[in-house]
């Protein structure tokens, strides 16, 4: 039997620093329900936020990754808040746009890095990303159904 090639330390700091960030993406989901309006709506977001992060947290166990204290993570992400308090709901929607499909580009590089095994882990915190532009566009179109991929993607997890 032979064994599988470590990965290499650019995968698993990567993959440590994603894990870090969802978490605090996920409390700053929660402050961010707090300004808008739409608090069932952000609620959400930070829920796909943390079964992003809880699915790629074996790996972190796998690999022997020690995250910094979550209360720390939380904290930092709050602090996001502050930068988006002048804004109103469909400028924020906008933002998603424009600004997350870099995140589906970062996490497609990670998948790409990263051992065969770990795929199935990192398709679903991919897939996170892409179903929060999908949102992101259906609320921005008046979609009365915009909540649709967050709610299909929570069931499959």
């Amino acid at each position: 039997m032979t064994s599988q090639p470590q990965p290499s330390q650019k995968y698993l700091d990567t993959l440590l620093q994603y894990y870090e960030e969802e978490v605090q993406g996920m409390a700053e989901f929660y402050g961010l329900a707090e300004h808008f309006s739409e608090r069932k709506k952000t609620i959400l977001l930070a829920k796909i936020e943390q079964i992003a992060a809880d699915a790629i947290k074996p790996l972190l166990k796998k690999y022997g990754l020690t995250p910094r204290d979550e209360s720390i993570l939380h904290e930092e992400g709050r602090g996001f808040v502050k930068e988006y308090l002048s804004w109103d709901w469909g400028r924020y929607m906008n933002y998603v746009i424009e600004h997350f499909p870099g995140y589906l580009d970062d996490f497609y590089n990670l998948e790409n890095m990263a051992p065969e095994e770990d795929l199935p882990a990192l398709r679903k915190l991919t897939e996170h990303e892409a179903v929060v532009i999908e949102f992101a566009e259906k609320e921005l179109a008046g979609d009365p159904d915009s909540t649709a991929p967050l709610l299909a993607y929570m069931a499959q997890s």
